[in-house]
């Protein structure tokens, strides 16, 4: 039988249990899935800027930060590819489904033809998922991005278009424009939008 001094003991025990728990910081992507998506790899190098840059180096780079600042946010994350490998694109959008994924993001960056083009775009394909590409992108450039912003935009690319998984697809930038391919390689700018990018993984999926 439990003595009075026993029942209150054990009511402070709880009573302490729950002011520790009220104090633990709530992460806000806790229990979300996301898949990352280097575009590119192996024998596939995507784009090369003018002085030399592959485009599977710098995307593998980009992923790299944003899964790190997801995972801080309480996300689990999975990349389709975490080294320089080859993976077909039906390969990329079988990861998303088998991880039953909450987002899919697919991460490029552009070429044209003339040097001078630059700016980033994101793309989605099914109307549902306009929306977090639109709040993605927006908070890309609610940061100082000195870029120019090319707009929400659909995009008929397999790895969102064949993707039961929310999906977008995201040009952060023109590795064929020199000022871009240079900056798109330093840790300020990695660092700036996988913050922008987790900010708005957070809203989106709210």
């Amino acid at each position: 039988m439990q003595t009075e001094g026993a029942t209150k003991e054990k009511s402070d025990v709880v009573q302490a249990a729950a002011v520790t728990a009220s104090k633990e910081p709530q992460l806000p992507l806790k229990g979300k899935m996301i898949v990352l998506d280097p575009g590119h790899g192996g024998k596939d190098v995507g784009s090369i800027g003018g002085a030399g840059t592959y485009e599977k180096e710098v995307t593998l780079q980009t992923a790299q930060h944003i899964g790190r600042k997801l995972t801080e946010q309480g996300a689990t994350v999975v990349m389709t590819r975490q080294a320089d490998t080859t993976i077909s694109l039906k390969g990329r959008t079988e990861v998303a489904q088998t991880a039953h994924a909450d987002l899919f993001i697919s991460i490029h960056y552009d070429a044209f033809q003339s040097s001078d083009v630059y700016g980033m775009t994101t793309y989605y394909n099914k109307p549902q998922d306009r929306e977090i590409a639109r709040i993605i992108h927006d908070k890309l450039f609610r940061q100082d991005i000195q870029t120019k912003d090319r707009g929400v935009q659909f995009g008929d690319y397999h790895v969102i278009r064949e993707n039961a998984t929310p999906a977008v697809l995201l040009e952060l930038g023109y590795i064929s424009n020199e000022d871009e391919e240079a900056r798109m390689k330093t840790e300020s700018f990695q660092e700036q939008i996988a913050t922008a990018i987790v900010n708005g993984v957070i809203e989106g999926l709210r």
